[in-house]
């Protein structure tokens, strides 16, 4: 088995060689280099005969029967031995490429490429096509489901073209005009005020190497499984800056047990304006969400129902939620956090360039390592524009009650 292989690998070593010679050839023809397609040429000759001398040996050789092998006896080593062959990345592969190609097994026993399945091969295979199923055929990458949810939509987010810049802010007013006397004189009253607030945008970025061995022996759609991969990464990063700015926020409103429903009220009624009142929305995680989800009111009915107004989801007291898991919005000793109000208002993402995903086989370190370097860049900031559009709020450990 041993000598099998290195006529193989010296096989498919002297193949390459002479396609590489024989292309060059090719070049030179075309740019009529008669000189250098001469020497090209007579490289491809001389190849052809060392190829041939050991397609001969190959053809010749015969492997040991597998009861004059020690310990290879039926259902012993041997059996042993083709389990593992047909376990491996490279008999999968194989098994796969000649799948797609239509190789035969008659071919295979003609073939360098596929040695690896004519030695696999069995009495109870099909005469002519029948190669063992490898032992595990799925090499597809099974994914974790976990929730990704963007919190992306619930913000605002602006679209820019340059790296810095500001926008302003007025102040809303909070009187009126002053009456007046007949042909008496117009006082002048408070003036527009404003507030800039800058934003300088922010490079987000991760680098993958990647072997170009596994790369080229794998038929798991490894790259587009790394781009998925990537995706999920890019709506971490957005929500986890989301939640920095959420977390930075006032204190708390904390409420006790069974006093949610009071306590909401209040934030709806008298903490926001009404107007941002209107369009809030309920952000909250897992936890908390389970606490409005087990609320009921006096007549046993939940509280928490189907949102109508989006067709998916489901709405508290008329304002949509949206839950996200306690990875990342997390509990601590005193409750669970819950956030309500307008997030639009509140946050605006400066979006300078959406994820893009890049590789490269001669850049970076890539040629040094023989390897291909996947990169993914995000450019962004998160800011925060109306520190009053939301509300942070606490919902503390206890069995809740029926309003």
């Amino acid at each position: 088995m041993r000598d099998h292989e290195k006529l193989l690998r010296k096989l498919l070593d002297l193949k390459n060689q002479r396609a590489k010679h024989w292309t060059a050839a090719l070049n030179a023809l075309e740019g009529n280099d008669q000189a250098a397609y001469d020497a090209a040429m007579a490289k491809v000759d001389e190849l052809d005969s060392e190829i041939a001398k050991n397609q001969t040996l190959l053809d010749k050789y015969q492997p040991p029967e597998p009861d004059t092998v020690a310990g290879n006896t039926p259902g012993g080593e041997h059996n042993t031995n083709l389990t593992e062959l047909r376990s491996s990345n490279e008999y999968v592969r194989t098994f796969c490429d000649a799948i797609r190609n239509g190789i035969t097994r008659r071919d295979a026993r003609r073939s360098a490429d596929y040695h690896v399945l004519t030695d696999a091969l069995t009495e109870g295979t099909d005469t002519d096509g029948g190669f063992l199923v490898p032992v595990d055929l799925e090499t597809r990458i099974n994914e974790l489901r976990r929730q990704f949810v963007s919190l992306r939509n619930l913000i605002n987010v602006e679209p820019v073209t340059t790296l810095t810049g500001f926008r302003v802010l007025d102040t809303a007013p909070t009187t009126g005009f002053t009456k007046l006397s007949e042909m008496g004189d117009i006082p002048q009253d408070d003036q527009p005020k404003f507030s800039r607030y800058d934003f300088k945008v922010e490079d987000y970025g991760l680098i993958v190497p990647i072997s170009n061995d596994l790369l080229r022996d794998n038929d798991a759609g490894l790259i587009q499984y790394l781009a998925r991969w990537m995706a999920k990464k890019a709506v971490i990063t957005e929500n986890l800056e989301i939640l920095k700015i959420l977390a930075a926020l006032e204190a708390p409103v904390t409420l006790e047990a069974g006093q949610e429903i009071v306590g909401l009220k209040k934030v709806l009624n008298v903490t926001l304006d009404p107007d941002i009142a209107l369009r809030a929305r309920i952000l909250c995680n897992q936890t908390s969400y389970d606490v409005l989800d087990n609320i009921e009111d006096n007549q046993g009915r939940p509280m928490m129902q189907p949102d109508i107004t989006a067709g998916t989801g489901y709405q508290f007291k008329g304002k949509s939620i949206r839950s996200i898991g306690n990875a990342f919005l997390k509990d601590d000793e005193t409750g669970s956090p819950l956030y309500v109000g307008s997030f639009a208002d509140a946050i605006t993402m400066f979006d300078r360039q959406v994820m893009e995903l890049a590789t490269t086989n001669i850049g970076g370190k890539a040629w040094s390592t023989n390897s291909t370097e996947a990169r993914a860049i995000m450019r962004f900031q998160m800011k925060q524009v109306d520190k009053e559009a939301v509300v942070a709020v606490k919902l503390a450990a206890g069995k809740s009650e029926a309003e």
